[in-house]
């Protein structure tokens, strides 16, 4: 008999995963799998879980939102994981799963983490701490996690965000100065986002197509401020046409990017806290974990 840790979020999303944990069990027990199962009590908690679990049973599942996903990728990557692990998206959002085609319904879900396929998926590294699929800093961290979705779906993701602010003047900028290899600059910008994935925040195809979630490169959008009423306007109109050749951004692909800002800068990871630095340091590591998908 195989063994396997399922470990969830019992408070993730609408808490739907609790309503169909007997379900879920009887499928898994009914097909031979020997579960030891683990409600998470804190991001800590699921990291620490995940890793001492690792390498101890032959099936991981991980049932919860995208910072579940987060905590439990920390541990399997201290822990060195070198088998597939499975995903039950049940957050709220669920970004990483649309990205990746892991079906979204509870049990189809379920029943993909043992009969799927693996998909090796690169991680990134910010500061020590792994992220599955999104960095960033700016008008992000403050309203992406709290918008409805049918006003991200009328308007357009970074659309929103922007007119979000209302005015200019209600926009903060923060002055940064990155290096990477293939493109540094220093200015004042509005919104950071480093990237592997095709939806942030509820919205897809905000980013350009040629995205590959195993290519072992981020995606990297830096948004300009704002210098007046005029180009305010031209930024709104160039992320509606999702231009992001347009002169208000930086758009490129790299490996690894470091920050300096002159001030605390506030930082997400896959939509959690991860922390305010003035340095930070971002490497992606090539198909660093195996996920299971459709097959």
């Amino acid at each position: 008999m195989s063994s396997m840790l399922f470990l969830y979020n019992p408070n993730s999303g609408m808490k739907t995963v609790g309503r169909k944990l007997d379900e879920i069990l009887n499928l898994y027990t009914s097909a031979g799998w020997d579960v030891t199962v683990h409600p998470t009590q804190s991001g800590e908690d699921c990291t620490a879980t995940a890793m001492r679990y690792a390498n101890f049973v032959d099936r991981i599942v991980v049932a919860g939102g995208d910072g579940t996903l987060n905590g439990a990728i920390n541990g399997f990557i201290r822990a060195g994981l070198d088998k597939p692990f499975g995903y039950i998206p049940c957050g709220s959002t669920n970004d990483f799963s649309h990205s990746l085609g892991v079906p979204v319904q509870i049990m189809p879900a379920a029943k993909n983490a043992v009969s799927g396929v693996p998909f090796e998926i690169d991680i990134g590294c910010m500061n020590g701490r792994y992220f599955s699929y999104v960095a960033g800093f700016g008008l992000f961290t403050e309203v992406t996690y709290t918008t409805p979705q049918a006003q991200k779906n009328s308007i357009g993701y970074l659309a929103y965000l922007i007119a979000g602010a209302a005015s200019l003047q209600n926009i903060v900028p923060y002055h940064i100065k990155f290096t990477s290899a293939e493109r540094s600059a220093e200015g004042e910008y509005i919104l950071g986002l480093i990237t592997n994935t095709l939806q942030v925040g509820g919205m897809k195809n905000i980013l350009p197509q040629d995205i590959a979630l195993n290519d072992g490169f981020f995606e990297v959008l830096m948004v300009k401020k704002p210098r007046n009423p005029l180009d305010f306007n031209k930024l709104v109109s160039a992320i509606m046409k999702r231009d992001f050749s347009a002169e208000c951004f930086e758009y490129f692909k790299t490996d690894s990017i470091s920050f300096l800002s002159e001030k605390p800068l506030s930082w997400t990871l896959d939509g959690e806290n991860g922390g305010t630095f003035t340095e930070t340091s971002i490497t992606c590591h090539p198909r660093a974990l195996s996920i299971i998908v459709k097959g």
